[in-house]
Formats: structure tokens, sequence, C-alpha cells
């Protein structure tokens, strides 16, 4: 019960957001409309086990106009007039045809409106950078959130509308069925004892002894389901972490190493994929045998009635599918079992990283930064950095950043001058006390430059859309950073992390900036893969065309220290341990 209500939890956490959002409206008209059309496919089935009861009546009393007015025409009785067998199928495919289409437009939309609001709250308030620091805490787990973005996301979407428009229509076909199987297979007598509508009580009895057994053999599923998803996901990551540092890898010689690492997360799949296998082997002994047995079961149960001349062979005929869809109806859980497994672990793995996204989003770490006037100094009181094991990195730190001045921050290495600069930007969850900053347009680049994927253009003008900037001026950039050979390269789109040295790529960085033109530039080790000459240059580029940009660097060599007005040692101002 508690594994089924935590399901529920999770699938309308999940659900009710698009179902109320702006999207409301055009999604509650597609289901409707989706379970208006499978109403009407229930519908068309039970109208065609008449015409089936007709024209197999008619096989067996060898009447060929019968036979032909039930499979093209109508047929009159008693109590009904009954359309041909084409008559209803020819629709029934029409109908099948735009409920598929119209769940499949739901399921897309569905997805869009997800991805948008998932990639919007994992890139805004920089909830991805909060979640890789803070994930180790965190009482829900959010590893791989790429695979969630992507595939978890598809998967909810598609399964749940699938599982959800299956069970309406079960329902509604078990209520079609339940009267017409009651009225078909009458009574029998068992030990002096009349039941009436027997077949009605077997199909009932079938079914519950199926679904019990069937989830008693199957729940271990959802688990090894779960632990694939993550075991796939993390083999993926590392074939992708290998790629982008296959140039590092083959430096250090750590081929043998890292094929070792991959093939023990292979055997992590591999592993777990056994055991699915194992048990998805007896799941499939039981429903597949099932399924085999209901069919044949109600046609043997069927016969003593026709076998005794009660009913007819149409009759029998109507009767066998009419025990069919109730027993299939009821049958839900053990006919559905691995595909709902699935559907479970997406759902959990799904609802446990809009619950991560949720938490990070609700505790605001940027309360702590206060704005002051365009032309102000960066002032911290009493600034406490954590680290994220709650250990005391810089404690009660005051400093003041003086605008219009090149500064310099300095201290031992492990001191936490980075994480210094990520609680100046507001990013660094772990910190108390009050930072005041300028309205301003600020830029913080790290050692590791980041290339966005495209072209060239895109990665120089970043995050100014490439659009926006005239292409003289971008020719012009690369020409002053050093980087003009790649000038006619601009607009080409290639893994530039891969085709330019570091230094390029740092000398890239300072193109940006000058495409940017912020107030306030902090650079943390910016040119440390740049000679002495080629990064004072670059420094006096900065100063000559942003002639009111403040500087704040952290770099360890001391010709470049020199060349900063204000020197600041972290250190000094955090009587709290080193690193």
């Amino acid at each position: 019960m508690k594994s089924f209500r935590a399901a529920f939890d999770d699938l309308w956490y999940l659900s009710r957001p698009y179902f109320t959002s702006e999207e409301k409206k055009s999604a509650w008209v597609l289901l409707t409309a989706v379970l208006g059309l499978t109403l009407l496919l229930v519908g068309a089935d039970v109208l065609q086990s008449f015409s089936r009861n007709i024209f197999y009546t008619a096989l067996q009393q060898r009447d060929v106009t019968s036979f032909l007015r039930g499979l093209f025409w109508f047929v009159r009785t008693p109590s009904m007039i009954i359309p041909g067998f084409f008559i209803i199928t020819l629709p029934s495919l029409l109908i099948s045809v735009y409920a598929t289409y119209l769940q499949q437009l739901l399921q897309l939309r569905w997805r869009r409106w997800m991805t948008h609001r998932m990639l919007a709250q994992w890139l805004d308030q920089n909830l991805a950078f909060r979640i890789a620091v803070t994930r180790a805490h965190l009482k829900e787990t959010s590893d791989n959130p790429d695979q969630r973005i992507q595939e978890d996301i598809d998967g909810f979407v598609r399964d749940t509308l699938s599982q959800f428009l299956d069970i309406v229509s079960r329902t509604i076909t078990f209520v079609s069925y339940v009267g017409l199987l009651w009225a078909l297979s009458g009574s029998i007598t068992v030990l002096g004892v009349r039941i009436p509508g027997y077949f009605l009580w077997i199909a009932l009895l079938y079914s519950a002894f199926a679904s019990i057994v069937t989830h008693l053999t199957g729940r271990r599923l959802i688990p090894l389901r779960i632990t694939q998803q993550k075991a796939e996901a993390d083999f993926r990551y590392g074939l992708v972490h290998v790629r982008d540092h296959a140039d590092s890898i083959a430096l250090s010689g750590g081929g043998d190493r890292e094929k070792h690492l991959l093939l023990g997360k292979f055997s992590s799949v591999y592993d777990n994929f056994l055991g699915i296998m194992t048990r998805t082997k007896w799941l499939g002994f039981l429903t597949d045998g099932l399924g085999t047995l209901s069919g044949n079961f109600a046609l043997l149960v069927g016969s003593i009635r026709y076998f005794a001349g009660k009913i007819t062979f149409g009759t029998l005929m109507q009767l066998v599918q009419a025990f069919s869809r109730v027993e299939e109806a009821l049958g839900w859980i053990w006919s559905a079992y691995p595909a709902i497994t699935e559907w479970r672990a997406n759902v959990s793995r799904l609802a446990s990283f809009q619950r991560t996204m949720d938490f990070i989003a609700v505790s605001d770490h940027d309360s702590l930064r206060e704005k002051s006037a365009s032309n102000s100094d960066i002032v911290t009181e009493n600034l406490t950095v954590l680290r994220p094991d709650g250990s005391v990195l810089l404690s009660n730190v005051n400093i003041t950043l003086p605008q219009g001045q090149d500064i310099v921050l300095t201290g031992a290495s492990g001191v936490g001058k980075s994480t210094f600069l990520r609680a100046l930007a507001g990013i660094w969850p772990f910190t108390s006390g009050q930072i005041h900053v300028p309205e301003a347009r600020v830029m913080f680049l790290s050692q590791r430059p980041y290339l966005p994927l495209g072209t060239l253009r895109e990665a120089l003008c970043y995050p100014v859309a490439p659009e926006a900037v005239p292409d003289e001026r971008v020719c012009r950039i690369l020409d002053l950073v050093g980087l003009s050979f790649l000038a006619d390269e601009r607009d080409t789109e290639a893994r530039w992390t891969e085709r330019l040295s570091p230094g390029e790529q740092q000398r890239l960085m300072f193109g940006r900036i000058l495409i940017n033109r912020p107030e306030w530039i902090f650079l943390d080790e910016t040119t440390s893969n740049l000679d002495q000459e080629g990064e004072i240059r670059l420094y006096d580029l900065l100063r000559e065309h942003i002639p009111n940009l403040t500087i704040v660097s952290i770099t360890h060599r001391q010709a470049l220290q020199d060349q900063h007005a204000v020197q600041i040692d972290i250190g000094c101002h955090s009587p709290g341990p080193r690193v």
C-alpha cells in the first residue's frame, strides 16, 4: 500500500502542474477528445461482437444471405438492428487512427512543456551548479540530470498517457461487457447449487488470482529497473567523459585505467540486467501462460452449453469474446506488469529530480547579496564561506574591493580564493553574512574556459546573441587577441574545446570580455596557459579598450600580481582553518 501511495504521489506531483498550467485548456481538450474516441472504440467493439454472432451463426446454418448481410450490411433482430461487421470496422479504423494521433499530439505538447519548465528551472538561479555541489547532502538523489530531462520526461509522458488510457479503456470495456457476459453465460448447477452468470464469476476469480500471483512474482522488477536506469546513465556518462578528455588521457597513458573503470561500470549494467532477465523470465512464463490459457479456457467452459444445444455457435464465440474482454479488463496488472515496472522506475527518478530542484530553488542563498549604486565598491561584512560538508573555509571576511582599481586576490593554494569569487557571484550556497555589490555589468571567468556548442562566433560572443555583434567587430576582436587565423572559420560549427589549445581558449575568453564590455571582470587564473608577455598584453588590451573596467584577478604569478594596484590576501582576512 505504501508503494502504491508513493507512486500516486509522484504521479500527481509531476502531472498536476501541466494540467493547471497556461496550456491547461488545450491539454484538457486533447485528453477529453482521446477519451471520447476511446469510448467510441469500445462501443464499436461491442457492436462487432453482435455482428460476429450473426455471421458465425449463419456459417453454422449455411445461410449465405444472413452471412453476407452480417458482414456487409444490416441485420434486424427482435431486439435491435445490428450493423454489418465492415460497416462498423471502417469507422473504427478512422477513430483508432485519430485517437492515436491526438494521443501523440498531447504527449508531444506535454513533453515540450515539461522540458521547457525543467530546463528553465535547472538553469535559472544557477540550480545546475548548486545541485552539483550539494548533491551528496540531499535527501533526494539527482544523478545524471541530462538523462532525466532528455529521456525520462519522454518516457514519463508517453507511458503515463498510455497506462492511463489503458486503464480507462479497460474500465469502459468491463462495464460494457460485464452485463453481456452475465446474460450470455446463463446459469450452471454445481453440487445442487444454481449459479447464475457463472462465466462472470469465473472471469473475476481468474483475474484476481492472476493479478495477485503476477504482483508477487514481478514486484522486485521495480527496484531493478531503477538501478538499471542509473547504471546505464553512469556508463554513458563515463563514455562521454573519456571522449571529452581524450587528449589528457592519451598524454597520461591512462587508456588501460579508463578501460578498467568503464568495464567496471558496464559490469554493473550487465549484472543488474541479468537480474532483470531472470525476473522477467519467470514473469513471462506466468503472463504468457495466463494469456494463452484464458481464451482456450473460455472456449472449453462455454462449449458445455454449446454441445448441450443451449446456444448457437455464434453465441459461443460472442461469449468467448465477452469473457476475454472482461478478463483482459480485470487483468490489467498481470498483462501490463513489465511495462508498469518500467514506468514506475521512470516516475520515481523524474520525481526525485524535480523535488531536488524545488528544494534547492526554495533555499534562496542569494539573499545575502545587496545591490548598491552603480559606481560603488564591493564590500563584504562578516562573510563566512563553508565547504559542502559544513566545515569552515573562510570566516568573517570583511574586505572592500574598490571600484575602478586593478585588484589581485592572493593567498595560499586552497585557502578559498575561487570559492570566495563564487560567493561574490551569488552561486555558492554555503554562505552567511552580507555582500554589497553594485548595480553593474559583471563577468566571471574561470581558469577552464567554457565554450558553448556551436560556431566560433557564438563561443566568442557568449552569452550575448552573436547576431547582435557586427561581423567586422568579430574579426577585429579575433585579431586583437591573437586569433586572426581563425577569422575565416568564425561561422564554422565544431568542437572548439578540442580544436583550440588551452592557451587559445584563454585568448578567446579575453575576446569575449571585449565583446561584452562589463564594468567588473573577475579572472580566476584565466591566463594560466599563456606566457608572461602574452598575459600582460591581454590585460593591457582590457585597460585600453574598456577604460572604466574594474579588474579582480586571482593569480600565483608574481609578475602579473605586480600589474595590479591593490593586493588583498584572502587568508589574512579569514581566521578560519585553511585546506
